[in-house]
């Protein structure tokens, strides 16, 4: 097989050419090689979308061209996702809810991260792309949510995150609130400020952390509770 390395620079370069097919037949490679779709996730797709992002930043793409490069990941994705599965051998971590703010139009990451999630055991309700303030608080509550995960890749958006995350927190005190989004790269403490509980950058070690967060709390809840 081809290094996982030279495989993310084929599709990057599939993705800036705007090729579909050869996009398609690198991921097809990593497949038959081998590769796990969740590796596919975070060592080919993240990777080459962060990229794409810092392209248009620098306006070495245009809108359209970013666009293309998100529409043929996204379609991608949707080839691997039925292959997430939650483990039939442990009960579940509880239920995550999962998508952007309102206005925020990008929700690649999300979407990458509710399969993630999924594969962890976590029952997820992936909401997408520009979910209204007031619907995050309604969901949580009425699905019981131990998890949400809240996306941001726009500076814009961050003060809706944090509107967001005081709502969750009068109505749910103790649901764990993870963020995550472009918004947050740069500024290694924005999470906190916005009242998150937890961010990291590798989706793999957010969904780790998220994953035994909600676990710990869980045991402390029960050791805290009254004894027979």
């Amino acid at each position: 097989m081809a290094e996982i390395a030279e495989l993310q620079q084929r599709y990057l370069t599939a993705l800036r050419q705007s090729d579909e097919q050869a996009a398609a037949a690198v991921v097809g490679e990593a497949q038959r090689a081998g590769l796990a779709p969740e590796a596919i996730y975070y060592a080919i797709f993240a990777p080459s979308m962060v990229t794409i992002g810092e392209l248009w930043e620098r306006n070495e793409l245009s809108v359209a061209e970013e666009h293309l490069a998100t529409a043929i990941t996204e379609r991608l994705i949707g080839r691997l996702s039925p292959l997430f599965e939650r483990p039939a051998d442990r009960p579940p971590p509880g239920t995550a809810l999962v998508g952007c703010v309102a206005g925020e139009q990008h929700a690649l990451g999300a979407t990458m991260l509710a399969d993630l999630l999924r594969a962890h055991g976590w029952r997820v309700l992936a909401l997408g792309a520009d979910v209204p303030t007031h619907d995050w608080t309604r969901l949580a509550q009425r699905f019981n949510v131990a998890l949400v995960a809240i996306s941001a890749s726009l500076d814009q958006h961050v003060a809706t995150v944090r509107e967001v995350i005081a709502a969750l927190r009068a109505a749910l005190p103790e649901v764990c609130i993870l963020v995550g989004g472009n918004a947050f790269r740069s500024n290694a403490e924005l999470w906190r400020s916005v009242g998150a509980d937890l961010y990291h950058p590798d989706a793999r070690v957010a969904v780790e952390l998220a994953t035994a967060q909600v676990a710990h709390r869980r045991q402390d809840a029960c050791a805290g509770g009254p004894t027979l």
